[in-house]
């Protein structure tokens, strides 16, 4: 039994992981509390068409076409979650 619940602990700090703590984005039509849900649809959908992943290996690879391709995939990941963030009617927050 301990297992399941130490297995059951570690999927929900897993997927609060993943959560951002703050959504970069704003949109004054849409109740503040779904941002975040829009916000992480945007990121998986990015996610999807990009392969980028922040895996944290920035740097770890001497391979030079690898970091070349980490960072086109980055690019695209940014550009799909900028299209998908606006398509819904989002603008960028004001940074703080």
């Amino acid at each position: 039994m301990t297992s399941r619940l130490s297995a059951a602990l570690l999927l929900v700090l897993s997927v609060a992981a993943c959560a951002p703590s703050t959504v970069p984005w704003v949109n004054s039509q849409v109740p503040k509390d779904q941002w975040s849900r829009d916000y992480s649809s945007c990121r998986r959908s990015a996610d999807r068409e990009s392969g980028w992943r922040d895996d944290g290996a920035y740097g770890s690879s001497n391979n030079p076409m690898r970091e070349y391709d980490r960072l086109q995939a980055k690019r695209a990941f940014d550009a799909e979650l900028n299209y998908c963030m606006r398509g819904l009617g989002y603008v960028p927050a004001a940074p703080k």
